[in-house]
């Protein structure tokens, strides 16, 4: 996958070195425009007018099902643009936290790509890291409760940063829905993780500590 300073805000914004590019890039954009938590940012079946760059919090792609049920897909942080491959939206855009998201037209920068080959190789990047990231969801699918979550946790890292502490900001019933199974046994999962010693819960809400090297 790309790494985060290649799907950086900032990395977005100094793509291109042409002032008229930059300055048609800015008006291609609304926001950034804050999301409580659980806010509907595009609903599943809408037209896919735009792409999204988190700014700030935590975002999920999901589906919910008639029975009540929810799978969350991907979870993106800040400096993820994404939403660029379907021209209608196979999956609902929420708040998994509150959030500050950049909107930026999908037809307009799909335009300005056409005319500038880095632009063109970073909307590439774009879609290939969705790719990639659904393509690693399905992997875990299959392991058991642990490996799941552990992969999960090792994915978190890459992407977010972190050292050994670990904030997640979207609660544990969007990890479950994520990792496909009751927030029951992911509850039960991270407190045998915490009795051999592999990690610790600390006070503040969704902070994990990692006691020990837990990669493979």
């Amino acid at each position: 996958m790309a790494n985060k300073s290649e799907l950086s805000l900032g990395s977005f914004a100094d793509l291109p070195s042409e002032q008229t590019l930059k300055s048609a890039l800015s008006a291609l954009q609304r926001g950034p425009i804050r999301f409580r938590r659980n806010h509907v940012i595009a609903c599943e079946g809408d037209s896919a007018d735009y792409v999204f760059l988190v700014v700030r919090g935590v975002v999920r792609s999901c589906k919910s099902f008639q029975n009540g049920e929810c799978a969350v897909v991907a979870f993106y942080l800040p400096g993820d643009l994404f939403g660029w491959g379907d021209e209608i939206r196979p999956l609902s855009i929420e708040a998994a936290s509150d959030a500050m998201v950049m909107l930026i037209k999908r037809r307009g920068l799909a335009s300005l790509a056409e005319n500038n080959a880095r632009l063109a190789g970073f909307v590439g990047l774009v879609a290939l890291s969705e790719l990639q990231l659904a393509q690693e969801h399905a992997t875990i699918i299959g392991m058991d409760a642990k490996n799941r979550f552990l992969v999960f946790l090792r994915a978190w890292v890459r992407r977010s940063g972190a050292s050994n502490s670990i904030h997640l900001r979207m609660g544990y019933q969007d990890i479950a829905d994520h990792l496909g199974m009751k927030i029951e046994t992911l509850s039960r999962t991270i407190t045998e993780l915490e009795r051999s010693g592999v990690l610790a819960r600390a006070s503040a809400r969704g902070m994990l500590t990692l006691q020990k090297p837990f990669f493979m």
